[in-house]
């Protein structure tokens, strides 16, 4: 509040025709005209003289959009215009969305309707099985203001179900039963960040950001009256694209779209009594590869 009405009052005494003086534009677009008197990596000094009375403040850069040097105070030094946002933040963005399994479906539509499922319920079934909700977060420190580096932790979640008359080859009775899958996607890696600010209007900015890790895999599954869980896990890679808008110099809202990929090629399965390993053939690895839209929060600090 303090803060505010000193910006007021400085920005008010600009009625008296201040000429050739330093000038800084905040973040909200207000031009202070000024004589800087000492700038720092946290934040500029500064005296606004009106009437012949000297005014003095101090503003923090993360509160500054640019400030520039007038050569008719007669000083030699320059200072070139700076973000409000400097080197050393740490960025930490929250996102939450959809996300659509991308890969084909066909095969397993397929096997399903061999076992006495129609092909409608099939279909619906793998459709419903494709999406799902998708939830993140990411913390990278910025060594520069455009780029940085961190960590990424993704969790995906798709449930689907039918029920049909099962006909299992080699047997004599048809049963009637439900099946159910619950997918999980856990995936947790090392992250790349860039980040390009508007060239006119900061508080817009673009980023882009690529990360590999590990994805881990895990499927409830129920049929003919028994669950089965069935885990994997695999090298995953990720990448998005994405715009955020700057609220405050410390909060920016923003979305993002995302493209994940890993490929299981090796499961556990268990049903509680008994444990199996197997090596999927290739036409059966467990493709997880989906595309994901999200929106989120970030905070700087």
């Amino acid at each position: 509040m303090i803060r505010n009405l000193l910006i007021t009052l400085l920005l008010l005494g600009l009625a008296s025709g201040l000429s050739g003086q330093d000038r800084i534009i905040t973040l909200n677009n207000d031009t202070i005209n000024c004589r800087i008197r000492k700038v720092t990596r946290n934040d500029i000094s500064f005296d606004v003289i009106t009437s012949g009375i000297t005014t003095s403040g101090n503003l923090r850069l993360a509160e500054i959009r640019s400030y520039s040097i007038s050569t008719a105070t007669g000083r030699s030094q320059d200072f070139k215009p700076v973000s409000g946002r400097t080197s050393g933040n740490l960025r930490l963005a929250l996102n939450g969305g959809m996300g659509y399994i991308i890969s084909s479906s066909e095969k397993a539509e397929e096997s399903m309707a061999q076992l006495g499922i129609t092909e409608s319920n099939a279909r619906a079934y793998y459709n419903d099985l494709k999406s799902g909700w998708y939830g993140g977060a990411d913390a990278a420190w910025l060594f520069h203001r455009t780029y940085g580096a961190g960590v990424r932790y993704k969790f995906f979640n798709t449930v689907a179900a039918t029920e049909g008359e099962i006909d299992l080859p080699g047997e004599y009775n048809i049963f009637f039963s439900e099946y159910r899958e619950n997918i999980f996607v856990n995936y947790a890696g090392v992250l790349l960040f860039y980040r390009q600010p508007h060239s006119y209007y900061e508080r817009f900015s673009l980023y882009g950001c690529i990360s590999m890790g590990m994805a881990f895999y895990s499927n409830q599954m129920e049929f003919l009256s028994e669950y089965f869980l069935v885990t994997g896990e695999a090298l995953g890679f990720d990448g998005g694209i994405g715009f955020e808008y700057e609220i405050t110099p410390y909060i920016s809202a923003g979305a993002e779209v995302s493209l994940f990929n890993a490929i299981i090629k090796e499961i556990d399965i268990t049903n509680g009594v008994i444990d199996e390993t197997q090596e999927l053939d290739k036409e059966n690895y467990e493709n997880l590869s989906r595309a994901e839209l999200s929106v989120g929060i970030r905070f700087y600090f």
